[in-house]
């Protein structure tokens, strides 16, 4: 008898998957098979998601004229509609396209730019687009366009060097100052149109691609083959889920924070049933443990949260990741309908005399426009006034002004830190997960130091010297305190641990995606709208330093006690 959580399908007549769903759970990619046609244009779209497939369409658009302009006589850029390609189904490659592009490569075209490569009806893979670059020796190589970075710079020995190429003459060589980034997704959709370009007789003898992303004004060149078999295995698994040939059930993993299946939405044909909903009635255990863990325990016969709030302290084969005690603590407090409970007898944080607490604003991977600040002063003495202090740029980034708020924001942090010290206080900085801001910390030293590879703003510290200050005792990560001494049903991120600590934002819509939007929107906006939308990220801005000194203050006074086990 089928699993009550699990969907079965029947297939279709030449049923193809496109790579988009090569990184997708397979309860998901099985939804949308069985959807009604038009789905999409009803389902909620993540705000984040929506915002960097518009900034990525933005990039490619932006290269897309480059490459006009640069290319040779016997370059071609195929222009057609929404010349990118996108997870969302709809912006299929048209026939028409579909011509264009074969017509390019049998004529031999150098590059091919938004090409629409026709669908392998055999393989079940769909088509997609992407740009197409000539090889020598003949053949094509696939190319995508994203707006991530794809190279860091190479710091020592071990890390593996970058292999870049330009691509209107494909010469692939190691670039020793830069670090390759692989992306698993991207990878998948390399081989997913390296796969079609040979169905159609047009690919590179050896499997290749080129992913152009940031970082880099070259393309950054990937040799396929060691992940060939990995990519048409999991391909093979997913075509097997939308011909009916696989059951699958829901199971709570990261990528439900973004997708429309989680919660479900009203429909024009009526309501249509989240995944959580389903999960929520059966006591799923993936409610309260990370997806990679779920195997483990259901191995072991737990399958609910309730006998997992019941396990014993023996970890079960094959656990991995945190403590199994914090799975088992995790149970119990969503059991009892708690959200944060600690782990520790009396958790704690270090203080200071005089404190300064740091969040960062950035858009995407073009800068950091905003540096929030908030000044408190423990001991009663004076220094200056108490309160938030923003160091922003509202240029469009990316641009050098960035440098010049920066450089602002780190003389008065380092200018209090000196003066606390002179006058024998203790100071110390906080921030909230201090991957972003040390990430951007030394992004902006790297650009705008004294060896800044964009400008060098006076002010603007040495990545030596940033390394010291995030390194050291006076460099503080809230984050890092919460996740060691705290355990929560619904994940350890700033907007859930400050409503525990009693805080809230005074902007109800207040989330980092959602800035991103308020962002994007003043950009575009003039004079009182313009203005309305810088204030309303400054607002959100200081709530959000606000809301980390709201935490560490939270677990400095908290009275704990019958939770840990």
């Amino acid at each position: 008898m089928e699993d009550a959580g699990s969907t079965t399908y029947r297939a279709p007549d030449a049923a193809v998957v496109g790579p988009a769903s090569g990184a997708r759970c397979l309860h998901r990619v099985a939804r949308e098979r069985d959807a009604r046609p038009g789905w999409w244009r009803t389902a909620p779209l993540d705000e984040g998601v929506r915002l960097r497939a518009m900034a990525a369409a933005d990039r490619r658009a932006g290269l897309r004229e480059r490459a006009l302009r640069d290319a040779r006589p016997d370059a071609v850029v195929v222009d057609v509609v929404g010349d990118h390609w996108t997870d969302l189904p709809g912006d299929v490659p048209g026939d028409d396209d579909e011509s264009a592009t074969l017509r390019a490569l049998a004529d031999g075209a150098t590059l091919v730019w938004g090409a629409a490569l026709p669908a392998d009806p055999h393989e079940g893979r769909a088509g997609l687009r992407c740009t197409l670059a000539t090889v020598p020796g003949g053949g094509y190589a696939p190319v995508l366009v994203v707006n991530h970075k794809v190279v860091d710079p190479r710091r020592g020995r071990s890390a593996s060097t970058a292999t870049v190429t330009r691509l209107l003459d494909w010469s692939p060589a190691p670039d020793p100052a830069l670090r390759v980034r692989r992306h698993p997704a991207d990878l998948d959709r390399l081989v997913h149109a390296w796969r079609l370009l040979a169905a159609v007789g047009h690919a590179a003898e050896s499997p290749v691609g080129a992913v152009l992303g940031l970082g880099s004004a070259r393309a950054v060149v990937h040799d396929l083959g060691p992940v060939l078999d990995a990519a048409d295995r999991t391909h093979a698994t997913r075509l097997a889920v939308v011909r009916g040939e696989l059951d699958t059930e829901p199971s709570r993993i990261g990528e439900c924070r973004t997708c429309p299946w989680w919660e479900g939405w009203d429909d024009r044909d009526g309501p249509v049933e989240g995944c959580r909903d389903r999960l929520v009635v059966a006591d799923d255990v993936s409610l309260v443990v990370g997806g990679g863990q779920v195997g483990s325990l259901r191995a072991r016969g737990i399958r609910t949260v309730a006998e997992l709030a019941e396990a014993g302290p023996d970890r079960p084969t094959d656990w991995n990741g945190e403590p199994f005690s914090d799975a088992v603590l995790r149970a119990r407090a969503h059991r009892d309908g708690e959200v944060v409970v600690p782990k520790v007898a009396r958790p704690s944080i270090p203080r200071a005399d005089i404190e300064v607490d740091v969040d960062l604003e950035s858009h995407l991977d073009d800068g950091a426009y905003l540096w929030g600040t908030l000044l408190t002063l423990r001991d009663g003495r004076p220094l200056e006034a108490e309160g938030y202090r923003p160091f922003a740029t509202w240029a469009r980034l990316p641009d050098p002004d960035e440098g010049r708020s920066f450089a602002e924001f780190w003389r008065w942090l380092t200018g209090i830190r000196d003066r606390a010290a002179g006058q024998g206080r203790s100071f110390r900085a906080y921030c909230y997960s201090r991957s972003a801001e040390n990430g951007w910390l030394l992004s902006s030293a790297g650009r705008f130091g004294p060896a800044g590879t964009v400008a060098v703003i006076k002010g603007v510290p040495s990545v030596a010297e940033v390394r010291r200050f995030i390194s050291s005792p006076l460099w503080v990560d809230v984050h890092e305190a919460v996740t060691t001494q705290l355990v929560s049903t619904s994940g350890l991120g700033l907007k859930v641990v400050a409503p525990a600590a009693g805080f809230a934002w005074r902007d109800p819509e207040a989330c980092g995606e959602a800035s991103l939007g308020w962002y994007r929107d003043a950009q575009a906006a003039r004079g009182v709208e313009r203005d309305a939308g810088r204030n309303r990220i400054l607002t959100y801005n200081e709530d959000d330093v606000r809301a980390t000194r709201a935490v560490r203050e939270w677990i400095s006074r908290s009275s704990w006690g019958g939770h840990q086990l």
